[in-house]
């Protein structure tokens, strides 16, 4: 009896220091350093060890048979999702290893082909993300206050351009049929409005790519819109611009020029050169009270229009703000029709215009200029100063007296600068507010043609403005009391 009693509190005993090596173990925070200090322990404690594990393997056992069925079932549930995965795991290593021998049974032509699918379904994958951030920044762009700087906006950027042009103001709704005239400047088209069929005349500039033609032409387009004011200087409905273009869409004359006029006839009679001068004399005296100088007064700068009166044309040389003592410089015009100070290379001012009219007037009654156009300009001049004009026997000596005193070598004693030409004998029977106001019959109607009347010519034209560098600013425009625009 004493022996069991022994033995049963040495082995109590051996529990309770088993029981404290267990804690002591858990207690080392460095499981790392476990191997090397199990191969300093003695025999004794590994065997102690062992057996510790056993019982704590039966504890587990013990504590799984007091667990819930619904725990059971958990912890199974779990199990059995960990199996699921390995096993998933395998069957897509299984699955690569397929693919890696087929791709390695393939010929290169088939791996180059899918090589290529697949860059370009990453490639396209990459633009479509690269476009989403381009939306996604552009509306962030636009929800920012374009006023804002601290929000990196900025203050919006004029257009140069309207993209989408009034129909007046696009080349594409004119058809053209055949020159009119043509010069340095450019040239002049017979063309019809296509939406109303409306004939007009188109004058067609190349701008210049040192640009030294657009002062000229902002000018011409600036002075049309103020001869609208009068009835007997040519009027546009319409001015725009290309890429390399320039277009004045201007009133159609059916009537042709005078010059065009004069070489049908050869001269013309006095009272057809008394109506047209003194029209003449209208669009002139309005001009120079505009302060503008024509510079290029001729026969061929005359039109006539369907009702049979006159219209003067072509501003591209004309000088303005004349005013008063106000005078310009420049040898302008054309040779034949200048006057000696222009000659003379001197200053001067609205008198210029009074000499070529004086020119044009000699012109309608003889066919020939009054001077030699040949030659230097000093030659030019010294033909005016020697040389007096032959005047013909059938003048009347209204005119007989009138052009001298156009023709006069000293500007400020010529007659229109010097004196009221509407005063003048010449012009005795006019009614000038009759004829300011087209009320006067005009010596023939040449009326006007169908667009149906003409064939059809194709023109070759660039492209709307797209550089600042070659668009003429606030040019374009349309005259709001055109009728045939429709």
């Amino acid at each position: 009896m004493e022996v069991r009693k022994r033995r049963s509190r040495s082995l109590d005993e051996e529990g309770q220091e088993e029981k404290m090596k267990k804690i002591h173990v858990e207690e080392k925070p460095n499981n790392e350093e476990r191997p090397l200090e199990d191969q300093k322990k003695s025999p004794m404690e590994k065997t102690s060890k062992d057996k510790s594990k056993e019982r704590k393997k039966s504890e587990d056992q013990l504590e799984d048979g007091k667990k819930s069925p619904m725990e059971k079932r958990s912890i199974e549930n779990g199990a059995n999702k960990r199996m699921r995965s390995e096993e998933g795991q395998l069957e897509d290593g299984k699955e690569s290893l397929r693919k890696i021998s087929e791709d390695e049974k393939k010929s290169p032509m088939e791996k180059r082909s899918i090589e290529n699918g697949a860059n370009k379904r990453r490639r396209s994958e990459k633009g479509q993300l690269e476009d989403g951030k381009k939306i996604s920044e552009d509306q962030n762009k636009r929800s920012r206050s374009p006023e804002d700087p601290l929000e990196g906006g900025s203050k919006p950027k004029k257009l140069r351009v309207d993209t989408d042009r009034p129909a007046p103001l696009d080349i594409k709704n004119y058809r053209f049929y055949s020159e009119l005239a043509s010069g340095g400047f450019g040239q002049v088209m017979l063309a019809s409005y296509a939406p109303t069929k409306q004939l007009v005349a188109v004058k067609i500039m190349k701008k210049k790519p040192d640009k030294s033609n657009f002062a000229i032409m902002m000018k011409e387009a600036r002075l049309l819109k103020v001869a609208r004011g009068c009835t007997f200087l040519c009027h546009s409905y319409a001015a725009f611009q290309s890429e390399l273009e320039a277009f004045l869409i201007l009133e159609y004359a059916s009537g042709k020029s005078l010059m065009e006029m004069i070489n049908r006839k050869g001269n013309l009679p006095m009272g057809r050169i008394m109506f047209y001068t003194a029209e003449m004399v209208v669009g002139l005296q309005f001009l120079h009270s505009k302060g503008i100088v024509h510079r290029d007064v001729k026969p061929d700068n005359t039109l006539v229009d369907r009702d049979g009166h006159i219209k003067i044309c072509d501003f591209g040389l004309a000088a303005e703000g004349i005013f008063d003592e106000e005078r310009t410089s420049g040898v302008a015009g054309t040779p034949g029709y200048r006057a000696p100070e222009v000659l003379l290379k001197a200053n001067y001012n609205a008198g210029v215009d009074w000499w070529s009219f004086g020119i044009t007037m000699y012109q309608m009654a003889t066919g020939r200029l009054p001077f030699s156009p040949t030659g230097s300009i000093v030659r030019q001049y010294y033909a005016i100063e020697k040389n007096k004009p032959n005047y013909p026997y059938y003048m009347s000596q209204e005119m007989l007296d009138l052009l001298p005193k156009l023709l006069e070598m000293k500007e400020n004693k010529r007659i229109g600068v010097n004196g009221n030409i509407r005063e003048h004998s010449f012009y005795r029977t006019v009614i000038w507010e009759e004829l300011e106001n087209r009320r006067v019959k005009s010596p023939f109607q040449p009326g006007m043609p169908s667009a149906d009347d003409f064939t059809e010519c194709q023109q070759t034209f660039s492209a709307n403005v797209r550089k600042e560098e070659t668009n003429l600013e606030d040019f374009s425009y349309v005259d709001p009391n055109w009728e045939g625009q429709g």
